[in-house]
């Protein structure tokens, strides 16, 4: 599972190199973040000539297909799983077409022991961001009534609504590997930079992306990230100080 995220890293930073076309992100470092949250996403979408243009957008993390009647099916679909995506009524439309990359500071996990206590890691590249694989949708807001949210109308301040569409995400997790399965038995999907041109091509469909999947599951590197021990202060979402990133201890694995 990946349930917590830590975004310090600007990806508006990642501009140049990534050759991003148009920013709709607004970043402020938050430190704690969990699902429900707008997260930044990196997609290719056609534009009226034709050619792919790319977005940094904004987008909620929890999955809403545009079928859903209510958004709050999104609260128990920020993870999809690298085995099912494929299939599962809730993820495969936006599998075969509409693939993106999230762009994090890194993630929690939490590690349980023999008697249940858990302790928070935090998991990170040494050396920049980490990519994971993910999906998107876009659903219609609905106005109606004295009853509407006014928060999602087309002037709404929610940045994952732009024009009366709300824009969702969700991360595709795998069997961890590694020395990550010594603190959680999932991990999310991690890319290079390099892999986002292939899994966010929307020309690719369904069978392309299951054969990427599966390369990019079985040739992940889990030394390319790092993890430490974080304050158990992270398990509360109210506590966005920059002090959870820091180590508990001098112990970094690997």
């Amino acid at each position: 599972m990946c349930g917590r995220l830590n975004m310090h890293l600007d990806p508006t930073d990642l501009v140049d190199e990534l050759d991003i076309d148009t920013v709709g992100y607004r970043f402020a470092p938050r430190y704690n973040v969990p699902p429900g949250a707008v997260l930044p996403i990196i997609i290719d979408r056609p534009a009226e000539s034709g050619e792919l243009v790319r977005r940094l957008e904004s987008a909620r993390w929890g999955l809403v297909p545009g079928w859903a009647k209510e958004e709050k099916i999104g609260f128990r679909a920020f993870n999809a799983r690298s085995e099912t995506v494929g299939s599962k009524p809730m993820f495969r439309s936006a599998f075969a077409r509409q693939r993106c990359a999230v762009p994090v500071g890194g993630y929690y996990e939490w590690q349980t022991d023999a008697s249940g206590a858990k302790t928070p890691w935090l998991m990170q590249a040494a050396d920049g961001p980490l990519f994971m694989a993910g999906l998107f949708e876009f659903r219609k807001q609905v106005f109606a009534g004295a009853e509407a949210d006014a928060t999602a109308g087309p002037g709404s301040s929610d940045p994952a609504v732009q024009d009366g569409w709300l824009v969702s995400t969700t991360i595709i997790t795998a069997p961890a590997a590694g020395h990550l399965a010594e603190v959680h038995d999932r991990m999310p999907v991690m890319i290079t930079a390099a892999d986002i041109n292939a899994w966010a091509d929307p020309t690719a469909g369904k069978d392309e992306a299951q054969e990427l999947l599966r390369t990019l599951v079985d040739g992940f590197d889990p030394n390319r990230v790092e993890r430490y021990r974080v304050d158990r202060a992270v398990g509360n979402v109210r506590n966005q100080s920059a002090d959870l990133m820091a180590p508990v201890d001098e112990m970094r694995v690997p």
